[in-house]
């Protein structure tokens, strides 16, 4: 169990917050997993003869020190770090999932790999940076003036004809074309699982693109949809606030009078993530999750489990292969009640969950005092415990500071936290 957080600034906190006499950011980045592809934005993690390729504990990331990162995502080697103003990445950019204009021989030719970070440039108005969200080999950036996406486009998950461009890059002069929604209401999220995009509106409606071969992009339709086009079914006409989704399983939550009441699920239930729902292996519209276990407040989806956090603090899972209850229990169909003192300190206080994630073989929770909790898969070390075993049940992760976000990519992990 972790001990109860101490409140006042630490020495090494607010030592890691000044750097000959520069004020850093309020919030530090840290990363675990496969560092090999460059995605942790440090040369020296990449590979030499002192280090191997993985980091099995949290790494500080020192190249967002000073950059007041708030979003952060994983892609499949490689991540994305934003602050209000800027986006960075770093590592893979084999796809252009980092952007670049076209490689050439040239001094502005696009590097396929980035493992020192770099800046990813975006139109002068494309106003304040809302969020990142990043696919297998493709990016999306949420802005006040609207979405922008490049990197592979093989099946339109960039909002681009995929016969026309299978790949979207910015242009030589930096400038890239924003993807077209088709509402006037403005973005304030979007979304990513694998090869397929979601952005979400002001007035609650949610838009798709991309790969729908189990479903996914939840509009009626398999195949290719690389239009954006609204998800049908059951959250038609709700207010949606949220969309979660790993690998090819997503969950939406919809909010009425300020209260996040209910849950939809659709696309892949190969391993009865919606078997309380439907036979059916693939499901292309959303469908209203009818369990009762209160009102839910954060969702999240493995590649074969779905872990949902209710409003009293309470989390429940369901699926297939690690759940968190040990070696007995790798089924359920119905959500099943993670006991609270998994989840507390060694005196017993802080046992509520205010957030839930999840990665492809891995889930991750945090606490109302942002004390983090991982579990699952433990690839490449990305559950940040100090070793390369599976957790069978939820542990905690020590980060020195309060975790407000996880991302949990195929082959590493971002935790954002906030510096005392």
């Amino acid at each position: 169990m972790l001990p109860a957080r101490i409140n006042s600034p630490s020495l090494l906190s607010c030592a890691l917050r000044t750097q000959y006499g520069k004020r850093l950011s309020s919030t530090a980045v840290y990363a675990s997993g496969l560092s090999a592809s460059g995605s942790f934005a440090a040369p020296s993690l990449v590979l030499n003869e002192h280090r191997g390729v993985t980091v099995s504990k949290p790494q500080r990331l020192g190249y967002c020190n000073d950059k007041n990162i708030k979003h952060i995502a994983a892609g499949f080697g490689f991540s994305l770090f934003a602050s209000s103003e800027q986006v960075y990445g770093s590592g893979l950019n084999n796809h252009y999932q980092l952007g670049g204009p076209v490689r050439t021989t040239s001094i502005q030719r696009s590097e396929e790999w980035h493992i020192g970070g770099r800046k990813i440039p975006l139109p002068e108005d494309s106003g304040k940076i809302l969020g990142v969200a990043a696919g297998r080999l493709h990016s999306l950036i949420a802005t006040t003036s609207g979405v922008y996406a490049f990197g592979d486009n093989a099946h339109g998950q960039c909002g681009q004809n995929p016969e026309k461009k299978n790949v979207v890059l910015h242009a030589r002069d930096g400038s890239i074309e924003r993807v077209e929604i088709p509402s006037d209401s403005p973005v304030v999220k979007v979304h990513t699982c694998l090869d397929t995009s979601f952005v979400l509106l002001a007035d609650g409606s949610l838009y798709s693109f991309g790969l729908s071969e189990d479903g996914q992009v939840g509009n009626g339709r398999f195949g290719i949809t690389w239009r954006p086009s609204a998800v049908e079914g059951d959250l038609k006409g709700e207010k949606i606030i949220s969309i979660t989704g790993s690998t090819d399983t997503l969950i939406a939550l919809s909010e009425k009078g300020n209260i996040v009441c209910d849950a939809f699920a659709w696309g892949q239930n190969e391993y009865g993530q919606l078997s309380a729902l439907t036979d059916e292996m693939q499901v292309n519209v959303s469908r209203y999750l009818p369990f009762k276990i209160g009102h839910a407040v954060s969702a999240g989806t493995t590649g074969s489990s779905c872990i949902i956090a209710n409003k009293d603090g309470d989390c429940f899972v369901w699926g297939y292969q690690i759940l968190g209850f040990g070696p007995s229990v790798t089924t359920a169909k119905t959500p099943l009640h993670l006991d609270r003192p998994l989840f507390g300190t060694a005196t017993g206080e802080d046992a509520k969950v205010t957030k839930v994630f999840g990665g492809n073989l891995m889930m991750a929770a945090t606490t109302s005092s942002g004390n983090l909790f991982t579990w699952g898969s433990n690839r490449f070390g990305s559950l940040a415990l100090g070793h390369d075993k599976d957790q069978l049940f939820p542990f905690p992760v020590y980060i020195p500071n309060a975790v407000k976000l996880a991302a949990l990519g195929p082959d590493h992990s971002l935790f954002l936290t906030k510096c005392s």
